[in-house]
Parts: structure tokens; sequence; C-alpha cells
């Protein structure tokens, strides 16, 4: 039993590229719904059979769905309530729990290990179908990413994304496959920050770096939060180099940093 996993869109960025499909990234429990002889099973990403979900069973059991398999996360709005419903014997409570949709494929191509049927088309039969209320088609945009307008378009999915609590973004190429293993076909990607500020310092670095820069020492205001921060990651060997050589005309340029989250420091500055 297998379904299609994400890699970590960290370790493969040069994938991120082209004409892609961007949707939110759900934190809930992974669920396989195949659909024979009118009858849903709820299935983990292992083949655990899942019974505590009767409802989502009873909104897939329908004929127009038969042979098709589902995937996608069942959600609450609580994720730590939910997780403690999964497994219960008893006194099951899972009502407010609702199916958020990703794919489908056929049962015939879900058994011979993907389909190729391209994203795009896999989105659009999902969104042919009509389904009751506790399952849930997952929005999304195709974008590309190699365009301009494509990337502010991605910086604000990525900001919506932070605003409405989600874990982070999912990329998938439209001409992608669906296949039943780990693929770099599915990119998960953590929300991130960008914030604008201003160079004010440049500190040397130490051991390889000696005589190069170590770090942009950049502050400025975002959002009516004053931030202080050294920025050493990301600098390539020759832009260490470039800056180091003319420190007078970097000092005083305005940078864009892309960050995790803003933190607050002991001493009550933020970085």
């Amino acid at each position: 039993f297998s379904c299609m996993l994400a890699h970590d869109g960290a370790k493969h960025p040069k994938k991120i590229k082209g004409d892609c499909l961007v949707e939110y990234k759900y934190d809930g429990v992974r669920v396989v719904a195949i659909v024979k002889n009118g009858k849903a099973t709820l299935y983990s990403r292992n083949g655990k059979i899942f019974t505590n979900f009767p409802h989502i069973e009873s909104a897939l059991s329908k004929k127009e769905y038969n042979n098709y398999v589902f995937d996608g996360e069942v959600m609450s709005d609580d994720f730590q309530a939910l997780m403690k419903q999964v497994y219960r014997k008893s006194d099951v409570d899972t009502n407010d729990a609702y199916l958020a949709l990703f794919d489908v494929l056929s049962y015939e191509d879900w058994l011979s290990g993907g389909c190729d049927l391209e994203q795009l088309e896999r989105k659009e039969i999902l969104d042919s179908m009509s389904f009751d209320d506790c399952v849930i088609p997952v929005g999304y945009k195709e974008v590309d990413l190699d365009t301009e307008e494509g990337q502010q378009t991605f910086s604000e999915i990525n900001k919506e994304a932070i605003e409405r609590g989600f874990e982070g973004l999912m990329v998938k190429p439209v001409t992608g496959k669906y296949e039943c293993k780990r693929s770099d076909l599915w990119l998960k990607i953590k929300p991130f920050i960008e914030v604008t500020l201003s160079i004010v310092d440049i500190e040397e670095g130490t051991g390889k770096n000696e005589g190069i820069t170590g770090a942009l020492v950049c502050e400025g205001t975002d959002d009516g939060t004053f931030i202080q921060v050294k920025v050493g990651s990301g600098l390539t060997d020759q832009l260490r180099q470039d800056t180091w050589d003319n420190k007078d005309e970097v000092i005083g340029q305005l940078v864009e940093i892309r960050a995790d989250a803003v933190t607050q420091n002991q001493d009550g500055t933020f970085s």
C-alpha cells in the first residue's frame, strides 16, 4: 500500500520553477479513500483502515465515485483533539472533521502505481465533482514561477498561508503525474516572511571567511516593528568578496531578507 509523498522544497530549489499549481499545505491526517462497489473505505498512508469517520465514508459511498481513489487530509478545527479521536474504540466524536481533497485517480491507475494524467487534469476532475459539505476539494492557483508576476503571486499566497495558519505551501508542476512513492513532483515549502531592511554595517568573517564579509548588519522597521539582524547565510563567496571590497557603497543599500519568523530577543529587540 502506498500513496504519493512530497519532498522538502528546501532540498530541491531548482525544481521550484515553471508553470505550477500552488496550494496550501494542510496539517491533518492523511487519508486515501478507495471507492469500490459503491462503498468508500478510508485508509492511512500506510494502509491502515480508518473507521472513525463514518460521515466522510458515507459522503463518498456513492455510485458516481465508484472506482475512484481520492487523496487528501482529514481536518478539524482542533488538530490535537482530532488525533485523539482517530483510533478511539468508544465515545468517538469526529462530527466536525472534514476531508480536504487534493488529488484523484482511477482505482486501476492506483493499483498500477500511478497515473499518467497531468496534475491540472486531475484537479479538473475533482472540480467537476459535487460533494457533501464534509468533503472539500483543496483550492489552488496556477502560477508561472519563471515570471515576475508569478513570483509576486507566489509571495501573496505565502503571506495568506501565514495569516490563515496553514503549515506551508505545496508546489506541483502543472504537467506532473501521480506517483505512488515520494516524488519531487510534489514539493512542500515552509511559509516565510520577507522584510526589506537597510545595511548599516558589514562584519568580517572568521575561518574560511576571514578577510571578507561574514555578515551584513541590517536594520529597519517592518509593519511597525523595528528589526535588527545579522545576515550571514545565503551569501555566495563572490558576494562576500564584492561587498567587503566595496563596503562604503554597500552600506546604506536596501536588502530583502527571507526568514521563517520575527523573534523577540532577551533585550527586547526583534530579529
